[in-house]
């Protein structure tokens, strides 16, 4: 899994309860060398007495059932603390009230832990260089759950082409930026091109806003 290292490496904090689980991901993350576990957490408290003083990570991966204070709390508290921060919400749990509670509370991205390793290596690349990540299964519990809401708001066009609607269909799918690429036989690169300029037609910065509001406004 090692890789050419970019310019900087991608520093990542780890809250997990479990030492197995916090363990398994220090050393899967480690032989990834764009990336660098700076430290790893058994409680969020510990996460939030660590953090004044020091510089930002660019990523937090947050377990949600931790003991004392909860995933969601920290994302909470991390978000007006420290808002420039990705938070990741890495979890077992895929109800759509644990989801929602993550999403509002400024998580950036909710992906499973039975993910696979090399698909969630990308994911949280990409958390930090393309986007906020959501598992496949995930984005499809919160579509549905969107679609229980209903939608209110008058429908937009925002402008995108064919090709950026396609995109965007596949992007609320949960497909990586290389899944994308891979899919339409282009380059990564520009298939990142893409999902940027949809981003800023949209008028998002995260990929739940994003899969929100195009469920709502009927663009897929």
């Amino acid at each position: 899994m090692n890789r050419d290292s970019d310019a900087r490496q991608i520093r990542i904090l780890i809250v997990e309860d479990q030492k197995e689980v916090r363990e398994g991901l220090r050393y899967l993350l480690g032989l990834d060398r764009r990336i660098v576990v700076v430290k790893t957490f058994d409680r969020a408290e510990g996460l939030l007495e660590y953090l004044p003083g020091l510089a930002a990570p660019d990523l937090v991966l947050m377990d949600i059932g931790l003991p004392g204070m909860s995933g969601i709390e920290a994302t909470r508290a991390l978000r007006k603390l420290y808002p420039q921060i990705n938070i990741i919400i890495l979890t077992v749990f895929e109800d759509e009230e644990k989801l929602l509670a993550s999403i509002r509370a400024g998580a950036n991205g909710y992906i499973l832990k039975n993910t696979k390793p090399e698909v969630l290596l990308e994911q949280i690349i990409s958390a930090v260089t393309d986007g906020s990540p959501i598992s496949p299964r995930v984005a499809r519990r919160l579509l549905d759950e969107i679609k229980r809401e209903g939608g209110t708001e008058e429908r937009e066009t925002y402008g995108l082409t064919a090709r950026e609607k396609q995109i965007l269909s596949d992007v609320v799918d949960g497909l990586t930026c290389r899944e994308i690429a891979e899919k339409l036989n282009i380059a990564a690169s520009t298939a990142k091109k893409h999902i940027l300029h949809i981003y800023r037609k949209l008028d998002v910065s995260t990929k739940a806003d994003f899969v929100r509001k195009a469920i709502r406004e009927k663009l897929v």
